[in-house]
């Protein structure tokens, strides 16, 4: 169905770099909110102080996952994908 994932970073505090892919038969379902929503309270709960996640800028429905999981664009881009952060 998909997956979510966290790549974790200690820089004074601790970092999760998230990320989401849901394959193309079940998108449309809010699968994709739910279990990030899930695997960042998760996260939050042990001790992760931010959130990064990386969307390209004209993927709307991952942007609103991004919205939903309360992050916010920066005006950072790499390799075509916009930074959020929370």
């Amino acid at each position: 169905m998909g997956t979510v994932q966290a790549t974790l970073r200690s820089n004074g505090g601790v970092t999760a770099e998230i990320a989401w892919v849901i394959a193309a038969a079940h998108q449309g379902q809010g699968y994709a909110k739910e279990a990030s929503a899930a695997m960042t309270r998760w996260l939050c709960h042990r001790g992760v102080d931010a959130l990064i996640a990386h969307v390209h800028p004209t993927h709307e429905a991952s942007i609103r996952v991004a919205r939903y999981l309360g992050l916010n664009p920066t005006d950072m881009v790499e390799d075509g994908e916009v930074r959020w952060t929370r």
